[in-house]
């Protein structure tokens, strides 16, 4: 499977998590407890459960999440 077709998947679910907290695997930091709040082309906005803060990142720095007892992409 290539890159881009692996982050669209991993996009296409964070987008679709109705509001639930989800693990998001980045590749610069550890694993985040997150929840969607928005999105630009470039970017996603995610609220951190762990640290209480609202986070924006840049989609290309995304590798993973675990949601609903599933891994899609990469994780740790």
């Amino acid at each position: 499977m290539n890159n881009t077709k692996q982050q669209d998947n991993v996009i296409n679910e964070i987008r679709n998590s109705r509001g639930r907290f989800f693990g998001l695997y980045t590749n610069n930091r550890p694993a985040i407890n997150a929840q969607f709040h928005s999105e630009t082309p470039s970017y996603v906005m995610i609220f951190d459960r762990n640290s209480r803060v609202k986070r924006k990142l840049a989609k290309s720095s995304i590798i993973g999440v675990f949601i609903a007892g599933k891994l899609i992409g990469q994780g740790y």
